[in-house]
């Protein structure tokens, strides 16, 4: 409605679409406050009442890094997923090829809605087949849905498949999401969930910004086509790597590991 009634103006759409996450952010700031934490006794006898601090030095994050390549599976699936992130560009890329293939603004705003439809609608279902199948399963499908898509968002040269890819697009979303950080919480305990799902969002999230770099070269040096091969290509290797990659990095284990079961789901 917003690029209707602005004449396709995306400038004043943006502006608009940022009011309710400025909102969002002073209704928090205002009137969200933190619990208190409740002081704990220290375990050693006799010793006073104190409140238990744990510091998180850069030498402990380390440390958490390398637990992670102790464990052959969990370390294969940190390699497979910083390497899909380095082809997983910004959507914007796809906005942008659809409207590169003359599709008009409105009508690129309605396939992006019918992606982000299509993700509310099958992240429920993905979530219970994951719980059925194994989620390693189910988030390799979905690169292997990514890897298609991509392909043909460079090879289509036609604007009306835009209308079935974004729908693809968010299957692959679906299969993905929530079912990856399912498929890390089997290596990691309750208690080491933060330190670990902190370190897998900020190692794809700096993959996925160099992604975007690469895709703004290919795009503007070779073409638009490109952008999209090259992130199908990284796709199909993370596939590869999660499916067969635990035959190859094989880590020595010195000590017993802090995480969860070991095998497959």
């Amino acid at each position: 409605m917003l690029v209707y009634f602005f004449k396709e103006d995306l400038r004043f759409v943006f502006y608009f679409a940022a009011i309710p996450g400025i909102v969002g952010v002073l209704l928090l700031i205002l009137f969200v406050r933190e619990k208190a934490k409740i002081p704990f006794l220290r375990q050693s006898p006799g010793a006073p009442i104190g409140v238990r601090r744990s510091k998180k030095t850069v030498s402990s994050f380390f440390q958490d890094f390398s637990l992670i390549w102790r464990n052959k599976k969990l370390s294969t699936f940190f390699i497979a997923s910083i390497i899909f992130s380095l082809g997983n560009s910004s959507d914007a890329f796809l906005i942008l090829r659809a409207k590169n293939l003359g599709l008009t603004t409105v009508f690129t705003v309605l396939t992006y809605i019918v992606y982000n439809l299509t993700q509310t609608v099958l992240s429920t279902p993905m979530g219970k087949l994951s719980d059925k199948i194994g989620a390693k399963r189910v988030f390799e499908g979905g690169l292997l849905v990514f890897a298609l898509v991509y392909f043909l968002f460079g090879f289509i040269k036609n604007p009306i498949f835009i209308w079935l890819l974004f729908p693809l697009y968010g299957i692959y979303i679906a299969a993905t999401d929530g079912v990856s950080k399912a498929y890390l919480s089997e290596f990691i305990t309750e208690k080491e969930s933060g330190s670990y799902f902190g370190l897998y969002q900020s190692a794809t999230a700096v993959s996925a910004f160099f992604a975007s770099f690469m895709a703004g070269i290919l795009w503007y040096k070779i073409n638009p086509a490109t952008t999209f091969y090259y992130g199908s290509i990284m796709a199909i290797f993370a596939f590869l790597i999660l499916k067969f990659g635990k035959m190859f990095f094989v880590i020595p284990l010195s000590r017993r590991l802090p995480f969860g079961k070991e095998g497959d789901p």
